[in-house]
């Protein structure tokens, strides 16, 4: 029983719809932003070629714009790369440490941490409930300082208000989108920012003119990379194939599958890549576009994640705490995760025992960045203990509750013989 851990949420039917020649004239992009707008609840909206790029425009603007406020603080745990683009813009990278319990800041050491050179706090929207989040903003409002939400991988999860939803990215100051291959709207790159600061919207779109259009080259590397992944995820081909290769790369600790298997792990800090100042692509924009109008579709990706989560969630509840730990999770339908997350013990054996009974999980999520960019201080300890002990869980369409029966028993097994 072996099931493909990575589900490539864009369709081949999608894929080959945006090639067709007639449909080339179309404004994708206006279609586009109405829908993010709605989306958001923000009143402007830019497309990008990628998240880091979103990310990296808001933050010129805020450098230009607040001249005196130079430090951004951000979660410990996250993504190096997002932190890498306050670094090359010389903003000072402020760390908060982890709450245990929550997966969300500390807010007594953020609340520390926040002063007259803070410009923004970094929301990265992972395991936090929509009452954090606008906790955050007042805490941010009051200080009179700036929310980015990064929505990168919360896109169409919301808190229901009454009859209103309220999306996650619509929080934020400015709140920033990925559509990149392993998204739930994947656009191979893509990438959004939506925002109601008007001046910032002319800065946006002035900036953009400056950019190259996308590589072709880029572009057709991350096609191959997709048809690669579809590919494999043939349940024939998986089990005979690439799950033997992820296995024995585990099992040897084989460095450079390692690093191919989780891009994080070959993070280094340097200056951006010259594609990184392009625009997106108008084969992007119809992708986003299909994705995005297809709401059957999404509604139905989105139903399944939420009863997988809830599935898993009242498996492990019974769960002896020493062992193994759920995240706090309040609302199934803003923190619908798109792998399940738990945090564990004797991680690296139980990911080894896993494999050896044909279960693929996440292992790496997000890094300790403070060991990245602040020469590892050892302050944030639980930052720490979540990027050694979380492990993600497979959630798709293609995982039935008979699989997800066969993972718990086996982690049941496992600590049953490793207490």
């Amino acid at each position: 029983m072996k099931f493909f851990r990575i589900h490539i949420y864009l369709g081949i039917k999608s894929f080959f719809k945006s090639l067709i020649p007639f449909l080339k004239n179309r404004n994708w992009e206006n279609e586009i932003k109405k829908i993010l707008l709605e989306n958001s609840n923000k009143s402007n909206v830019i497309l990008t070629s990628q998240c880091r790029i979103s990310f990296l425009i808001v933050l010129k603007y805020l450098k230009e714009k607040l001249s005196s406020k130079d430090e951004i603080i951000f979660l410990a745990y996250n993504l190096p790369e997002m932190l890498n683009v306050a670094k090359n813009l010389n903003f000072k990278i402020v760390l908060c440490d982890i709450d245990y319990q929550t997966g969300f800041f500390d807010i007594d050491i953020l609340k520390n941490k926040i002063n007259d050179k803070t410009a923004a706090v970094v929301l990265t929207n992972m395991f936090n409930s929509y009452e954090q989040s606008i906790d955050l903003k007042q805490i941010c409002e009051n200080k009179n300082i700036l929310l980015i939400e990064d929505n990168a991988i919360y896109f169409d999860n919301y808190k229901s208000l009454g009859k209103e939803k309220r999306y996650s990215g619509s929080i934020g100051d400015f709140s920033l989108y990925s559509f990149n291959i392993m998204k739930n709207i994947s656009a191979l790159y893509g990438g959004a920012i939506t925002t109601d600061d008007k001046e910032f919207h002319s800065y946006g779109r002035k900036i953009l003119s400056t950019f190259k259009s996308f590589p072709k080259i880029i572009l057709f590397k991350q096609i191959l990379i997709f048809f690669i992944l579809k590919i494999l995820s043939i349940n024939f081909l998986y089990k005979i194939l690439f799950f033997n290769i992820i296995k024995f790369a585990h099992t040897n600790n084989i460095k450079f599958l390692m690093k191919l298997f989780y891009p994080s792990l070959k993070f280094e800090i340097k200056q951006f890549p010259e594609y990184y100042f392009t625009n997106i692509s108008s084969f992007s924009k119809k992708l986003i576009f299909f994705q995005l109008t297809n709401l059957k579709k999404r509604k139905d990706n989105f139903d399944v994640r939420k009863s997988n989560n809830i599935y898993y969630l009242k498996k492990f509840e019974k769960f002896n705490a020493n062992s193994l730990r759920l995240l706090n999770i309040s609302d199934f339908n803003y923190q619908n995760f798109i792998d399940f997350p738990i945090l564990v013990k004797n991680r690296s054996k139980l990911n080894l025992f896993l494999l050896s009974k044909g279960i693929e999980t996440r292992l790496h999520y997000y890094k300790n960045c403070e060991k990245i960019f602040e020469q590892n201080k050892g302050l944030c300890v639980n930052t720490e203990k979540y990027e050694n002990e979380i492990i993600c869980l497979p959630n798709s369409e293609k995982i039935s509750t008979t699989y997800m029966d066969y993972i718990v028993k086996m982690i049941s097994i496992f600590y049953s013989q490793n207490v």
